[in-house]
C-alpha cells in the first residue's frame, strides 16, 4: 500500500535525484556562466570566472578581464577616436584588420630562421583568418573576425582570437577575446564566442 501511494504522487521541484542538489525553492535556474558589464557606451557579457585586470596593453583600452586559470584567455575593449562614420569606411573586414593588426601580438624573436614549424623563412609568426561576418545590430554595422594566430615560441598551439568592432559618434569601439588553442577545444570556445557576440555599442 505504501508503494502504491508513492507511485501515484507527483515529484515536486524540491526533490532531487540521488547525487543532485535539491532545488529547495523550486525556482528555475539562471545562467551563471556570464555576468553583464556596462562600460562607457557599450555592453557585453563577461565569463563569471574571469577577473578584472589592470594590465593595459593597447591604446584606448577601457576594459580587460582574464581567465582565473590562464591569462592567455582574456577579453579587452578599446575605445579610440576615429575619423570614420561607419566601420565600412575602413574597407572590408580584411582591410580593417590591417589597421588594427597590433592587436594580434608582437613577434618576440628577431633573427634568421628556416623552417620553424612550418613558418616561412625569416618569419616566426602567422595569422590565419578563419571567419568574417558583417552583422547589423540595432542599425549599426559591425565587423566580426575570427583568427588563429601562431608564434614559433608560443605554447597552447596558437591563439584563437575573435574581434568585433563598430564605429559610433566618431569613436572606434573594439572588443577582442582570445583563448589558447588547447583550451579552445576544452570549453573556452563557448566563453570567447559568447563574450564577443554579446558586445553591443549604444
Amino acid at each position: 500500500l505504501i508503494g502504491a501511494a508513492a507511485v501515484g504522487s507527483k515529484v515536486s521541484p524540491a526533490d532531487a535525484a540521488y547525487g543532485e542538489a535539491a532545488n529547495v525553492f523550486g525556482k528555475p535556474k539562471t545562467n551563471t556562466d556570464f555576468l553583464p558589464y556596462t562600460g562607457p557606451g557599450f555592453k557585453l557579457l563577461i565569463p563569471s570566472k574571469w577577473n578584472p585586470s589592470k594590465e593595459v596593453e593597447y591604446p584606448g583600452q577601457v576594459l580587460r578581464y582574464d581567465d582565473n586559470f590562464d591569462v592567455t584567455s582574456n577579453v579587452i575593449v578599446t575605445v579610440t577616436p576615429c575619423d570614420k562614420k561607419s566601420i565600412t569606411d575602413y574597407g572590408s573586414p580584411a582591410e580593417f584588420l590591417t589597421k588594427v593588426d597590433y592587436l594580434l601580438g608582437k613577434q618576440a624573436y628577431f633573427g634568421s630562421t628556416d623552417s620553424e614549424g612550418g613558418f616561412e623563412t625569416g618569419s616566426v609568426a602567422s595569422a590565419n583568418v578563419l571567419d568574417t561576418a558583417t552583422p547589423v545590430v540595432d542599425g549599426k554595422q559591425y565587423y566580426y573576425i575570427s583568427l588563429l594566430t601562431r608564434t614559433a615560441d608560443g605554447n597552447e598551439g596558437g591563439k584563437h582570437q575573435i574581434v568585433q568592432a563598430t564605429v559610433s559618434d566618431g569613436k572606434l569601439y573594439l572588443c577582442k577575446a582570445q583563448a589558447g588553442d588547447k583550451r579552445w577545444f576544452k570549453g573556452a570556445k563557448k566563453f570567447v564566442e559568447s563574450t564577443v557576440s554579446s558586445f553591443n555599442v549604444a
